[in-house]
Parts: structure tokens; C-alpha cells; sequence
């Protein structure tokens, strides 16, 4: 995605936007129906985007607005600290968002820029909010997210992207976990029984160090999926790296009455497993996109495997 110099792009359950890019997600918890993002710098909080989705009736963001000020200048004023508050400040336009939005400011011993609308497409009312210190440019960096924020993809696919880490998720699969961590950053998505996973590891050579792709592979899927499938690969040429492209047949659809308890169970065959497993040298990290998927998800984990950005393009 485009993206200024210093800017970092996130990408989070189909909310978009650019960001400085030494701000560092801290928080991002709650699901498509409430959720919330918080970004810090060394600490202090930068910014901060919630949302809700209000699935009928309607929004009236000068109430909603008015709402969310007082309940600030309540919590401002109970720790000591007074407040003046702005409403209208026009930072961005409607025309510019390409929505009906309503902003606001705050000054109290820090400064605040906020933004608040509703999206009539995707039913989710939002606010924004960019936190800094008087002598900070604290205007254009809220200027700068608010223009470039968006809260839902147009399409079949959504757009995560986190501390480097770049792919699309098809939509209509929800994520039911997700793992931040140093040298790990891992997601899990699902759609009934069928999952989506997608990681990434690292310094691939200290995890590589005396040891095979092969056997990082049987760590990184986990105990759970190789006594689960029998699993094959082959090495293949994966974003001009070498990798592994691995095949997995269920266990369980080798006993015939197994087969026939899922066929009168479900209607439906085991899941088969598919995935992809490649060592980018360029960042130095491992990558694994990988499925329990009926045949016709294939495409959807090849096009999800495809679009991660291991590293930048020269």
C-alpha cells in the first residue's frame, strides 16, 4: 500500500490507515462488532481508534460527539487536570474523507485531535483520536491519519499488515487468534471448521542455526497438525526464495468407518491440509501460510500465500 517516508501502514480487521512509523501497536483487541487499536511511542499513547458496528437504526454523530467530549472532560477533570475542548475544527473535510464526519480538539496538559462518523456501508460507527504535547506537530499527524484512514475493504479480500508484516485474508473468515510477539507473529482464521494460518519467525538464522527447513517446519505447524495429517512436501520456488510446498491427507480418512461417521456427521469429506513454507533472506525470517481446507479453498490459501510482502520490492 502507498505510504509516505516515516509512515508505517497497518492493516487490522479492515480498517486501513498510515501511521509514523516509530509508533508501535500496543493494543488491538475486540472483533469486527467492537474493537479497539492502540498505537504508543516509547510508551506514551499516540493514538487510539475505536469502533462499533450498530446494526439497525439511526447515528447522530453530533450526539454521539457530544457524548464521547463529556465523558473525556469527566476523566480529565478527575485527575486534576482541566480541560478546554473545541468542536468543528474542520482539520479534514467532508469532501476530503468522503464521508459525514465531525472533529474535534482538547488541550489540557497534553493535546488531542479527534475524528468521529459513521460508515453507512459497513454499519460501524468510529472515532479516532491522535494524542501529543503542545510543542509537538500533534495537528498533522492526525491530519495525515485521518485522511489516510479507511474503515472497510471494497472486495473479497481484506488487508492486514503489522510491524512489517503484509497479506491479504479473504473476507467472510473470521480471525480467531492472533499471537504479536518478538520473533513470532502469528494468524488464525476460520470459517466453520476450516482454518487459515498465516506466520512469520524470526531471525530465521538464529532459528535455523544447525538445524533443517524441514525440521522448522514440524516445530512451526505444531504438534497438534502432524499428529493430525500426514504430511508431504516438495521444494518449490516460493517469492523467488526456496521453500516447501506441503501436502497433508487427514488420518482419520484412512478407516473407512471413520469416513463413513463424517459422511453422516457432516455430508462432507476431512479437511485436507495445504500450505506453504519459504525462508526469505532478504528480512531474515521464516514465513508459513497454511490450511485445513476443503478443495475448493485452494485458491483463496494460494492467493493468500501470494500476497504476503516478505520484504520490499528495490
Amino acid at each position: 500500500m502507498a505510504k509516505s517516508q516515516g509512515q508505517q501502514f497497518i492493516g487490522w480487521m479492515g480498517l486501513t490507515f498510515n501511521a509514523p512509523e516509530n509508533w508501535d501497536l500496543v493494543q488491538a483487541k475486540g472483533n469486527r462488532f467492537d474493537g479497539y487499536l492502540r498505537l504508543e511511542e516509547d510508551g506514551v499513547l499516540r493514538c487510539e481508534i475505536q469502533w462499533t458496528l450498530v446494526s439497525a437504526g439511526r447515528v447522530v454523530l453530533d450526539e454521539q460527539v457530544e457524548h464521547y467530549l463529556k465523558s473525556l472532560e469527566q476523566i480529565l477533570r478527575k485527575q486534576g487536570k482541566p480541560v478546554t475542548i473545541r468542536k468543528n475544527i474542520h482539520i479534514v473535510s467532508r469532501k476530503q474523507v468522503k464521508r459525514n464526519v465531525r472533529d474535534f480538539m482538547w488541550e489540557s496538559n497534553t493535546v488531542g485531535y479527534g475524528m468521529m462518523w459513521f460508515c453507512e456501508d459497513c454499519r460501524k460507527a468510529l472515532v479516532a483520536q491522535v494524542v501529543g504535547y503542545e510543542h509537538e506537530p500533534v495537528k498533522e499527524w492526525a491530519k495525515q491519519i485521518f485522511l489516510s484512514l479507511s474503515d472497510h475493504s471494497e472486495g473479497d479480500w481484506e488487508v492486514w499488515s503489522v510491524y512489517g508484516l503484509e497479506f491479504e485474508a479473504p473476507k467472510g473468515w473470521n480471525i480467531s487468534k492472533s499471537e504479536i510477539m518478538p520473533g513470532k507473529i502469528k494468524f488464525l482464521f476460520r470459517q466453520g471448521e476450516y482454518e487459515l494460518s498465516l506466520g512469520r519467525y524470526g531471525p530465521a538464522s538464529v532459528l535455523l542455526k544447525g538445524k533443517r527447513l524441514e525440521e522448522f517446519a514440524v516445530e512451526a505447524l505444531g504438534k497438534e497438525t502432524v499428529e493430525r495429517f500426514n504430511i508431504h512436501y516438495r521444494i518449490e520456488s516460493l517469492h523467488n526464495h526456496e521453500g516447501m510446498v506441503l501436502v497433508g491427507k487427514d488420518k482419520r480418512s484412512n478407516n473407512p468407518f471413520h469416513v463413513f461417521l463424517r459422511r453422516l456427521r457432516t455430508g462432507n469429506p476431512f479437511p485436507q491440509f495445504r500450505g506453504w513454507l519459504w525462508q526469505c533472506e532478504q528480512s531474515n525470517r521464516i514465513y508459513t501460510v497454511v490450511g485445513a481446507i476443503a478443495p475448493e479453498h485452494e485458491q483463496l490459501l494460494e492467493h493468500m500465500a501470494r500476497s504476503v510482502r516478505c520484504h520490499e520490492e528495490s
